[in-house]
């Protein structure tokens, strides 16, 4: 008999079960430049794109197209590839314009 290769993991490197992690439902509220705002309903895998896509069928703010969204902790407005979950608490500003605090 040929002698086992030892092409596997070492007995200490056992493979680790992939942990899926499911969405969780969150509320994003969104402070609109009227002093009012609106709760969005999200999943924690969310992004700030997934927020602009919720903001265009929501009957508020379906017909503002030319704003950028800020979080108090942050400066500057969010780039769309950012994720809801790292902003805490879920509160966004709605800018008009380019021109933003």
């Amino acid at each position: 008999m040929a002698p086992k290769s030892k092409r596997g993991k070492a007995k200490g490197e056992k493979k680790k079960k992939d942990e899926k992690v499911l969405p969780v439902a969150i509320d994003i509220t969104v402070n609109l430049p009227d002093q009012s705002d609106v709760i969005l309903k999200g999943i924690s895998t969310d992004r700030i794109i997934d927020v602009r896509r919720l903001l265009c069928v929501h009957t508020a703010t379906c017909a503002i197209t030319n704003y950028s969204l800020s979080h108090e902790t942050r400066d500057g407005h969010l780039k769309d590839g950012a994720d809801v979950v790292t902003l805490k608490p879920y509160t966004l500003t709605l800018c008009l314009g380019i021109n933003h605090p």
